[in-house]
């Protein structure tokens, strides 16, 4: 099957940029972190104002290839929803998400890349662990809802067997 337009949804951890980093360079198609388009500097959590976000989100959209990763379910991701060719979602174990998580933040800790996009702190890593705790009961729900309103095409991959055979289908 061909997709130009991909969206990759999942709770934190799961994978998401990971995976459409590997569709990009396989399918050559750009990728897009949401939380890049939200966010102006993710170390202080401050945001672009909604007018600016969805400008951007519009921008991306128009392209007639695009792929979009992250977190969000919200109202302003419905068009995204509506236009993606196939909406992934990974729906990964917490104790999985956990692991990452922990991994990621013990190596920004301990890069020497001063990078104001990124989180360093451990305070939101707690408050992110719990995020991922709760995902299973209320996020993916939210995703799945979203996803199956807006996209006929929802594929719900539930761990790295079902990744690794999503992507060998693009093949």
């Amino acid at each position: 099957m061909k997709y130009n337009k991909i969206l990759i949804v999942g709770g934190i951890g799961s994978g998401k940029t990971t995976l459409a980093n590997k569709i990009s360079k396989m399918l050559k198609i750009k990728n897009y972190e949401l939380d890049n388009i939200v966010y102006k500097r993710r170390d202080i959590y401050e945001k672009y104002k909604p007018k600016i976000r969805d400008r951007k989100i519009k921008s991306i959209l128009k392209r007639k290839k695009w792929i979009l990763e992250g977190f969000y379910s919200r109202s302003w991701t419905n068009p995204i929803y509506r236009k993606a060719d196939i909406v992934l979602i990974l729906n990964i174990k917490p104790s999985i998400s956990k692991k990452r998580l922990i991994k990621r933040f013990l190596k920004r800790r301990l890069s020497f890349k001063d990078n104001k996009n990124i989180n360093k702190k451990f305070k939101r890593t707690i408050s992110l662990l719990k995020y991922i705790e709760e995902y299973p009961k209320k996020y993916f729900k939210m995703q799945k809802e979203t996803a199956t309103d807006f996209n006929k095409n929802v594929l719900i991959l539930n761990n790295k067997k079902q990744v690794n055979k999503f992507i060998k289908s693009l093949k």
